[in-house]
């Protein structure tokens, strides 16, 4: 006799494993041909695709707890405390600009130590940071949601030039509107033609778009993006474990009675809507028999399924496993061993930043006259380790005994302040040129003590 019940649950196990194995099945279907017809692939995502990726990385940057740990570590370790810039003293043309562009509350949403870390999120969240400058007497700068902009329209010589962004929006009253805003690299406004053939131009006064993309494609690509299906199914893998294991605890012993139905309907009857008080005493007859029912011990298998799942999603972000909750999986030789990658990872990333922030520095000086051959600033991020921060410390203290004229550098004076965990060290800096100004002889020799005792007692 066939058992219907087993085999409509051997069913349903074999859809569930043919739903779960279908969509990697036709991703490698072009791997099995054992070529690759590369006139027929698309590598680009489509517009639809994009925004689906995109809602989907915001939506587990808020609920997913491995999104969470990826994101935060990437701004922490590029960020850390927030970056910092100075220019050369001679420059006071470019000091006075930058300073009350820097220093504008206005534009604290991108500039304060909040506002960069917010933009770092946003980059690895969406893969994209579109700036919006407003030039003028106070120069402002916000940002616009990828999800806004629905075109970008280049040089029809240099796909590589974006001279419009088409900027789709509605106001909060619900209605709809759609700008064409000038790039950075279109500041004069020349005119461009859209994909439909018309011809496009901003209008007087709208905002300079800066566009800063993750990757290398003309959209940018988001950090999560590779590791959405994996945190998909640790997600749901978790949940599943929680399942089974709440389904386990529902029962926690057995009772094996001797007689029919009706002997066991008594001792049922007898447990029915009562809990036993703690330490309670169980009193049976040889008529039943309690045991507890031990639940299934997998816990090594569940462990290692996760595991597999949570390296892919390690793989995607850059960043090893110890990291992500489960520190057993470390130690120092293996800390030393991947922490390289990370830091040129990290390094990397501050140079993006570094370069993101001089184009725009640059952008506001060129409008308020400043010359070109003044433009330049000196930024600074944060040590992104500890060690690097003690190094950096006496490799500064051995230049300075060895170049004492160098104490008086503040390229020099701006790197020991950062060194020892002051976030603004451009403003320490000007305090103590105001104090040196009374007493010459006590602002820098007393900073310089400070910095001294910091790398001995370390």
């Amino acid at each position: 006799m066939i058992d219907f019940t087993t085999l409509d649950q051997e069913i349903k196990d074999a859809l569930r494993f043919q739903e779960a194995t279908t969509p990697v099945e036709r991703e490698l279907a072009i791997e099995d041909k054992g070529w690759i017809n590369l006139s027929s692939i698309s590598y680009d995502i489509t517009s639809q695709k994009r925004t689906d990726l995109v809602q989907l990385s915001r939506l587990y940057h808020v609920f997913d707890p491995l999104a969470i740990q990826a994101i935060r570590i990437w701004t922490d370790y590029t960020f850390g405390t927030g970056l910092s810039w100075s220019v050369e003293e001679k420059n006071k043309q470019t000091k006075k600009v930058l300073d009350e562009f820097w220093n504008s509350k206005d534009n604290a949403t991108v500039f304060g130590s909040r506002g960069q870390r917010r933009c770092s999120e946003k980059h690895l969240v969406d893969g994209e940071v579109f700036f919006a400058i407003f030039l003028g007497k106070e120069s402002r700068i916000r940002t616009i949601d990828p999800l806004e902009i629905t075109e970008i329209i280049t040089d029809t010589e240099d796909i590589d030039k974006p001279l419009f962004y088409k900027r789709e929006w509605s106001d909060r009253k619900g209605t709809s509107h759609t700008d064409y805003l000038r790039s950075y690299h279109n500041i004069k406004n020349e005119r461009g033609k859209s994909y439909s053939g018309g011809s496009v131009s901003a209008e007087k006064n709208s905002a300079i778009v800066y566009h800063l993309a993750r990757g290398t494609g003309q959209r940018g690509v988001g950090l999560l993006f590779g590791a959405l299906d994996s945190m998909k199914y640790a997600k749901k893998f978790v949940a599943a474990r929680v399942a089974m294991m709440l389904a386990r605890t529902r029962f926690a012993e057995k009772i094996t009675v001797q007689g029919g139905q009706a002997a066991v309907d008594s001792v049922k009857a007898s447990y029915e809507d009562k809990t036993p008080h703690a330490a309670s005493t169980r009193i049976e007859n040889e008529a039943a028999k309690s045991e507890p029912i031990q639940p299934p011990q997998d816990a090594r298998n569940a462990y290692d399924d996760y595991r597999m799942l949570k390296l892919q999603i390690c793989a995607a972000v850059g960043i090893p496993e110890q990291y992500f909750g489960d520190i057993a999986t470390g130690n120092l030789a293996t800390a030393k061993t991947v922490e390289l990658p990370m830091l040129k990872m990290f390094q990397s990333n501050q140079s993006v930043w570094s370069d993101t922030f001089q184009d725009i520095f640059e952008i506001v000086l060129d409008y308020n006259k400043v010359p070109q051959e003044k433009w330049y600033t000196d930024r600074d991020f944060p040590a992104i380790a500890p060690e690097d921060a003690f190094a950096a410390a006496q490799a500064i203290m051995q230049v300075v005994t060895a170049f004492p004229e160098f104490s008086s550098s503040t390229d020099v004076q701006q790197a020991a302040l950062m060194a020892i965990g002051i976030n603004d060290p451009d403003q320490v800096i000007e305090q103590l040129k105001q104090e040196a100004k009374v007493n010459p002889a006590i602002p820098l020799a007393k900073a310089l003590r400070e910095f001294k005792k910091f790398v001995e007692v370390k």
